[in-house]
């Protein structure tokens, strides 16, 4: 009867180590995996919510001693001024008034009130 090869044995525990080193990354891999999912499901409902929509126009002004003063009426997606909500019908009355027109994004164009 043959003897054993020692050193094929060695090597043979050598991969067994390797094979149970690596069943145990995995399991951590899945464990850590798992955590992060747990994590993310619980803030996704925060991050899901959509901004909400600009308004269709906004009015820029700034305070005075003698109250607010309207500078410019802006469409209410432009970047250019930051203002409160108006509806389409004050905006033109404020443009009708004098109140200056956003010259970037030029309500007064969207309006039809340019001739």
């Amino acid at each position: 009867m043959k003897e054993p090869d020692v050193r094929l044995e060695a090597r043979l525990e050598s991969w067994r180590a390797v094979r149970d080193w690596l069943a145990w990354q995995q399991r951590q891999a899945e464990r850590t995996i798992r955590t992060l999912e747990a994590e993310l499901a619980a803030t996704a409902p925060r991050r899901a919510a959509p901004a909400p929509a600009p308004p269709d126009w906004k009015l820029e002004s700034i305070r005075t001693g003698h109250g607010p003063e309207a500078l410019s009426v802006h469409m209410g997606d432009c970047s250019m001024g930051d203002g409160r909500a108006i509806t389409r019908e004050e905006a033109r009355r404020l443009l009708a008034d004098g109140v200056g027109p956003c010259p970037f994004c030029s309500p007064d164009n969207a309006l039809g009130m340019t001739g």
